[in-house]
């Protein structure tokens, strides 16, 4: 009978980022187990003291540790195999740790406004945070390469004792100035919030004014701003799952290679706050609407011509000139959105799913997807299911 593995887990569950991570901690625990955890006790007990803790993981005699940032000094004591969870790259090379690819979301965020059509792009981080930096260098590079240019909020720095409130008019101050339409990335959802209650008592319109899109598709967070913010989502448990396989790897003596996991962005969720077109062409919005919203069917070029009412040389030439890719590639992307969602976020069967928009079979879904993307949709599915 195998061994069992004892595993330190000292990650936070507040946020769906952290519920993301442990739940492909836990998938690779019953697929490659058995594991059993050390986890502490809920926060409505009484909390030991630091000392008390220690004493009580070094008692247990674990194999090995998986902890977040914050308890990193603390379980360095017991001289166990750990992974650290954490939101800088200010850690050692050394160190087996699981981090954001922050290039990636800032990337991902700017392409997404670019291909609504923006012109004007904006970014709003917090103070002090390396990852917000992180990926509005990696937002506003993306932009500048498309000859976009980025406004960027300079964090609020309140003096002790002073609230949110105070910001809250500085950055509505920010906001109002900034030129509309622009497309808005928040470092995270919870800043996505909270620019999307500022927009709301500014009487900011959102998205005709402003398009906001925050990173981690928390819909606890996301749901509650009115409108519904628009989100990055992030492999989250496809890294929960890699970083509890690198664990197990060093804690059998196995060669580790690679001691840096990456949580990296998977798609755009798009909800109201980014329901928007920015170009000033009512005939090419036409075109992007009609294709967008019949994305779960069979289209071809004509059908795209008769709708924007102009020829198809025309059109063609506006595809170019405005978005930078051709007709047939949008209608192309729509589509792979559209499979990429049905994948995702529902249980269909693969014929199901060609049925149900208007392939003969599910070997054609699978070779225009495949073509399209470099992975199989069962490949797809599977990356989707751990992240």
């Amino acid at each position: 009978m195998k061994r069992m593995r004892k595993v330190i887990l000292l990650i936070p569950s507040g946020r769906e980022y952290e519920r993301g991570v442990l739940r492909g901690i836990i998938e690779y625990a019953h697929i490659h187990g058995p594991w059993i955890f050390y986890e502490e006790p809920p926060p409505y007990l009484s909390e030991s003291q630091f000392k008390q803790r220690l004493a009580h993981m070094r008692a247990w005699k674990a194999d090995g540790i998986i902890a977040h940032q914050s308890r990193a000094e603390e379980v360095k004591d017991l001289k166990l195999p750990t992974v650290i969870m954490c939101s800088t790259t200010h850690l050692s090379s050394k160190t087996c740790q699981l981090r954001n690819d922050n290039e990636a979301i800032g990337h991902m965020a700017a392409d997404h406004f670019l291909s609504l059509g923006f012109k004007h792009l904006a970014y709003c981080g917090l103070h002090g945070m390396e990852w917000s930096s992180l990926r509005a260098k990696a937002f506003a590079q993306r932009a500048s390469k498309a000859g976009v240019k980025t406004s960027l909020y300079k964090p609020f720095t309140p003096r002790p004792g002073e609230s949110w409130y105070i910001e809250e008019k500085y950055l509505g101050n920010w906001l109002a100035a900034l030129p509309k339409p622009i497309g808005l990335m928040a470092c995270n959802d919870d800043r996505a919030r909270m620019v999307a209650e500022i927009c709301r008592l500014r009487n900011i319109r959102v998205p005709d004014d402003v398009c906001i899109l925050g990173v981690d598709n928390d819909e606890h967070v996301c749901n509650r701003a009115h409108p519904p913010v628009s989100s990055v989502a992030l492999a989250t448990e496809r890294a929960g799952y890699e970083a509890a396989a690198l664990l197990d790897n060093i804690i059998s003596g196995r060669r580790v290679d690679n001691k840096v996991i990456l949580a990296r962005p998977i798609q755009v969720i798009s909800r109201q706050s980014t329901d928007l077109i920015a170009i000033n062409d009512p005939n090419l919005v036409k075109a992007l609407r009609y294709i967008r919203e019949n994305s779960n069917r069979i289209i071809q070029v004509g059908n795209v011509i008769a709708v924007a009412g102009l020829s198809r040389r025309i059109l063609q030439d506006r595809f170019r000139d405005t978005l930078g890719r051709t007709l047939l590639d949008e209608i192309h992307q729509s589509r792979i959105n559209c499979i990429s969602r049905m994948l995702a976020d529902t249980d269909l069967t693969m014929s199901a799913i060609a049925s149900a928009i208007g392939y003969e079979s599910d070997t054609h879904l699978a070779r225009f997807f495949s073509r399209r993307t470099g992975m199989t949709p069962s490949d797809y599915r599977r990356l989707q299911r751990r992240g």
